[in-house]
């Protein structure tokens, strides 16, 4: 097959297309973002690392990039799949063209691809494995192209953590500080620190290496785990520190992968969904107010709880309810701590609070922890 750029399926599955942004080769496993605008936030969540992303809406870059609206300082997919870039940008915040950005980020592209196709593809198989050959690199045959995606190896979780954490520890304080909270960075996005200091939290991010140690230390009324990649059984070292924060009954706030790393210091396990949840759109059901919420996810774990109350698998930490669930697959989305100041969401929690006078549960009842202790 001749063509400029080539997506190859570890199944053997070739998609002929052209070469967009970077050229070169790079594998990952693929996953899709559904948004029609909210591209960059989603190239920028480090939770994408080391991932191919395939974009589904038809025309991508047509609002361009800017400063404010990225996630982190750096595009983390390896590669990106979508069916036609924008001619132009056209949007009064954009600031520079999107293949620009990820060309200079050596982000490999591939055009002319039926990303809805791909995706249906992908939310029936699951795990998908796959390579971008662009340019040069497409010229290879075929079988070897193949051959080169069965042979790659998901990178392991802590090598994935050491790649999105922060090297250093830093502050970001609040103009009027109520609490003084440790943030572990597990690929944090900026609209978590955002909302955190909006509600009068001086947030000290610290390394996903952070230590109990480290958190005395800090001083602080609270502890953040954020959102990351990775399989979460894999990340003991967070898992021990969050075992060690629960024994000395600190208030916790788990999103994403935090929520499920909390959860398995519970005692929980965490299993592969058969289909992952990404994208916005995502219904939740909250079993208090018999209501229905909209979320953002990006996930292919999840914790295996019993929904309603029942004792955590380590009954030291008492009862555990599962307060969210989800509609699509009745996979856990929310946990609470009855004994313990604890509270751990699935979703991104940040894309339902745009204001600090919007009332939001997650942040506003992580607040209440911190004032009160339960």
């Amino acid at each position: 097959m001749s063509a400029s750029a080539k997506l190859v399926l570890a199944d053997g599955t070739i998609y002929a297309g052209t070469t967009y942004a970077a050229t070169g080769t790079v594998f990952g496993q693929l996953v899709f973002d559904t948004t029609m605008t909210g591209y960059q936030h989603s190239l920028t969540n480090p939770a994408n690392a080391h991932t191919l992303m395939v974009l589904t809406f038809p025309h991508i870059g047509n609002v361009g990039v800017n400063d404010a609206e990225a996630e982190s300082n750096a595009y983390w997919p390896a590669g990106v799949i979508i069916r036609e870039p924008a001619r132009i940008r056209s949007n009064w915040q954009s600031e520079r063209d999107l293949d620009a950005d990820l060309t200079a980020a050596g982000v490999v592209g591939i055009a002319g691809i039926d990303t809805r196709a791909l995706t249906r593809r992908i939310a029936g198989a699951g795990q998908v494995a796959a390579g971008i050959f662009a340019g040069d690199d497409a010229q290879a045959a075929d079988a070897e192209l193949v051959a080169q995606v069965q042979n790659w190896s998901q990178p392991a979780t802590e090598q994935l953590l050491a790649e999105v954490t922060t090297g250093t520890a830093y502050e970001v304080a609040a103009d009027t500080p109520q609490h003084t909270v440790a943030l572990i960075d597990l690929g944090v996005r900026r609209s978590t620190i955002n909302q955190l200091v909006q509600r009068g939290n001086t947030v000290k991010v610290l390394p996903a290496s952070a230590t109990a140690d480290d958190i005395v230390a800090a001083k602080v009324d609270g502890v953040v785990f954020s959102s990351g990649p990775g399989n979460p059984a894999e990340a003991t070292a967070q898992i021990d520190l969050a075992t060690a924060l629960l024994d000395a009954k600190t208030p916790l706030l788990g999103i994403g992968l935090g929520h499920q790393i909390i959860a398995r210091a519970l005692g929980y396990d965490t299993a592969l969904l058969a289909q992952a949840q990404r994208g916005p759109n995502q219904p939740v059901y909250d079993v208090a107010s018999g209501q229905s919420i909209i979320t953002s996810q990006n996930h292919q774990y999840a914790v295996v709880a019993p929904q309603g109350t029942a004792t955590a698998p380590n009954a030291t930490y008492g009862e555990v309810t599962v307060t969210q669930y989800s509609l699509n697959d009745q996979s856990v989305e929310a946990l609470r701590a009855e004994a313990l100041p604890v509270v751990t969401v699935q979703y991104y929690p940040e894309n339902t609070a745009i204001t600090v006078t919007e009332a939001h549960p997650v942040f506003d009842t992580f607040a209440v922890l911190m004032a009160t202790g339960k």
